[in-house]
């Protein structure tokens, strides 16, 4: 770690002495942020020397177990971001061992009431497990340690444990009320490099409760009133904060973006000056996102020429000039995709034709996400083509199911069957099946149900929906049953479709209903 350091002082390339120390690669000179480098470096100094340097224990069994645990819990804070970057069964391997600890750690707090520690180890295990049931805020895994510190605190454990525990609680509430998404234009790498490097503050206090286990805790002397009131005072503290971030919805923190009067949100210092934004009254598009669908029409041409901008190195170029350019890109054949998300304020009617998402916005898409399901689950290969929803390139003009030509030199489609829609039918949620014999009708429940000839070649593509679909079917002489019935999307006129394939020789079409 000097010789990294004096490398640097040398050098000025400050990269491999955080490498050298805090396994992060950071290019910066500030001091401070070197000193608290070498802080986080000297404790994981202190670390591995608790780890390796052990005091011997011959208490009993279980004991023993859950002291090797703590010690290898230990190891896995330290050595946990390298595991979890090589393969995620290390983060599998972590969880393994810390379950054990949660359960048996409370155990040892003989001079508290029984049903105390049950209770704080029913926490435990319940932290630990419920992520993989249901999605959990992060805040929810602060309310362990902080009962364990507390119990730490009040049944005379060592000094240096108390103050280890108090300090892991200060760093974890502080990761517990920190916002999980940032869309920032700030630098928040020496944020993210000292929360990680203070993260060894964990493994330590882990790692100094398995060397007490085997003290005398009844008969040490006991915390002074005074660290004890403030122990209490800081872990509610880090408590109320954990369950402020479970009880509050996910925050995404901007910088200062400020459109018409209103303050989106702030982060860090001011960084007007930093950051300059080619057209003032840009940042609906280009920093927020706002789409086509809530943009109003009188603004849809500067939303366009903020985009256009966004990215144009071009010295002078002017508005008309931008926008002429995206008009002749609009009428050229193809509009390619990059193009498509700023050519849709021009021309919708164009863009709209290589992604009908824009038209919709991303409410609508998934709204039609969450109600297209597999009408017939269950039935059919369990590896087949999953239902997808699907947008029509031309609104109630249907599409059309066709078989490649395989066999002969002339390309083209084999055989081609429309599929029509209702009028003005935006979207269509299909869900497509081969079968190796006819099934069932089924029709209750169906709008129309119709049955028509297909030859194939062993597989079977649409045309016309965004994206097309390619599947394996039979070979030869097929039968298709199209099942149709509308299909309830908010803000979106859309058709649920059963697409069925099974071996057939009649050439006849069937309208069943």
């Amino acid at each position: 770690m000097a010789g990294a350091l004096v490398w640097a002082m040398v050098t000025g390339e400050w990269h491999v002495f955080f490498l050298a120390t805090v396994w992060h690669h950071h290019d910066s000179a500030d001091p401070v942020l070197v000193l608290l480098t070498l802080v986080a470096a000297g404790l994981r100094g202190w670390l591995i020397w608790m780890i390796l340097v052990r005091t011997p224990y011959s208490g009993p069994a279980w004991v023993r177990l859950l002291r090797f645990l703590l010690y290898l819990s230990a190891v896995f804070f330290l050595l946990g971001p390298l595991m979890a970057a090589v393969s995620e069964a290390g983060v599998y391997v972590g969880y393994l061992v810390t379950l054990p600890v949660f359960v048996l750690l409370p155990l040892v707090f003989r001079q508290a009431p029984l049903v105390i520690r049950v209770i704080v180890a029913a926490v435990g295990v319940s932290v630990c497990l419920l992520p993989f049931v249901v999605p959990m805020p992060p805040g929810v895994t602060v309310f362990w340690p902080v009962a364990v510190v507390l119990l730490q605190v009040f049944c005379r454990w060592s000094p240096v444990t108390r103050w280890l525990g108090l300090i892991a609680l200060v760093y974890v509430g502080v990761m517990s009320v920190l916002p999980g998404q940032f869309v920032t234009y700030s630098d928040l790498s020496p944020v993210w490099l000292l929360t990680d490097a203070f993260a060894v503050t964990q493994a330590l206090w882990l790692a100094r409760t398995a060397a007490d286990l085997g003290r005398d805790h009844a008969a040490g002397p006991a915390a002074p009133i005074v660290f004890r009131v403030a122990a209490v005072v800081l872990a509610s503290t880090v408590a109320g904060l954990a369950a402020s971030v479970v009880l509050s919805p996910p925050l995404t923190v901007v910088n200062e973006i400020v459109s018409g009067d209103e303050l989106v949100a702030t982060i860090g210092e001011e960084v007007a000056g930093e950051f300059d934004d080619p057209m003032p009254g840009c940042e609906r598009w280009t920093a927020l996102g706002e789409e086509y669908v809530t943009t109003p029409p009188h603004e849809r041409e500067k939303a366009y020429l903020c985009l256009a901008r966004w990215g144009d190195e071009r010295p002078g170029v002017t508005d008309a000039t931008l926008l002429a350019e995206g008009r002749a890109r609009c009428a050229a054949d193809p509009i390619y995709g990059h193009e498509v998300g700023r050519l849709v304020y021009l021309c919708p009617e164009t863009a709209g034709v290589v992604d009908p998402e824009l038209l919709f916005g991303r409410t609508v898409v998934d709204a039609m996400h969450a109600a297209c399901q597999d009408p017939w689950p269950g039935v059919g290969p369990r590896k087949g083509f999953p239902t997808v929803p699907y947008l029509l390139e031309k609104p109630g003009e249907g599409y059309r199911v066709v078989t490649h030509r395989l066999r002969d030199g002339t390309p083209g489609w084999l055989d081609e069957v429309p599929v029509a829609v209702g009028a003005g039918v935006q979207g269509v949620c299909l869900t497509h099946k081969t079968l190796k014999r006819p099934p069932p009708l089924r029709a209750d429940g169906w709008r129309s149900v119709v049955e028509v000839p297909l030859l194939s070649h062993g597989s079977v593509m649409l045309r016309g929906l965004d994206p097309n679909f390619l599947d394996s079917t039979g070979e030869g002489r097929q039968r298709m049953r199209v099942y149709t019935r509308d299909l309830t999307v908010e803000g979106l006129r859309a058709e649920q479709h059963l697409l069925v394939t099974f071996p057939g020789r009649s050439t006849r079409m069937v309208v069943h209903k």
